[in-house]
């Protein structure tokens, strides 16, 4: 899809290729968000029916990049917007962003071996004097703070990843897998709202007191085993996390 235009002989939807086309303007800055994006003139721009442009711009709304004002038309929503499905798995958030070609890219600092803080040590159900493979991830999307996260995982002594390695594969139990076969099976999540900290201010560059999700995980590998921490702290108006609930 050179210079945004359509390649019909690709194998990728009419719909897809106008719903990446217009994410990637909107989220680089080409597209003016005072000016509506019509049907008429993305018709009159890739030359198809009238189908493939409202699932364009239905996907788009979804997740965010687009808004409707009534009686006004569609707006882009300037800035990356991430959309996180439920079907993502455990430990691939990165992966997937690349993937959206959101174009991530992480700062992983402070990896140690540690006795974990009680709550973590508490969720996990380990031993005291277990100590914990930790460290602190920045997830950047199209150069922007995203997500701070603060990690700890149970993990062999042989495993010993620089911060170069994290930062290349973008997951810690990514590499555990294809070092050690050790593979997750399932999360657990809690979400809540808070206020944005001096610190976390700082580091993900909003106002202190501004919004902020936090998602903290436990991560399960086969059987059940407790496999590691994360608590995630996400800029709230950048972050749109889908969950499914099941009786």
């Amino acid at each position: 899809m050179a210079n945004g235009e359509l390649d019909p002989s690709s194998g990728v939807p009419l719909y897809r290729q106008i719903k990446d086309i217009l994410r990637t303007e909107i989220t680089g800055g080409a597209a003016d968000p005072r000016e509506p994006m019509t049907e008429e003139q993305l018709l009159d721009r890739f030359g198809v029916s009238r189908a493939p442009i409202r699932q364009a711009l239905r996907e788009l709304a979804d997740e965010g990049y687009v808004y409707r004002r009534q009686g006004k038309g569609t707006f882009p929503v300037p800035g990356p917007r991430v959309h996180r499905p439920a079907d993502v798995r455990p430990g691939a958030l990165y992966q997937y962003l690349s993937d959206s070609g959101l174009h991530p890219a992480s700062r992983v600092s402070g990896i140690e071996r540690v006795e974990p803080p009680a709550p973590v040590r508490d969720r996990l159900g380990i031993d005291p004097h277990e100590r914990l493979l930790h460290f602190v991830r920045l997830i950047l999307v199209e150069d922007e703070p995203l997500v701070e996260a603060d990690v700890y995982i149970r993990a062999p002594r042989d495993f010993d990843p620089t911060a170069a390695e994290l930062e290349e594969q973008g997951s810690a139990f990514e590499l555990l897998e294809k070092g050690f076969g050790i593979r997750l099976d399932r999360a657990e999540h809690e979400a809540w709202a808070t206020a944005a900290t001096a610190d976390h201010a700082a580091t993900l560059g909003v106002a202190e007191g501004s919004p902020l999700l936090v998602i903290d995980t436990l991560f399960f590998t086969t059987g059940g085993v407790p496999a590691g921490w994360r608590s995630a702290v996400h800029q709230a108006e950048e972050f749109k996390y889908r969950f499914v609930t099941s009786g």
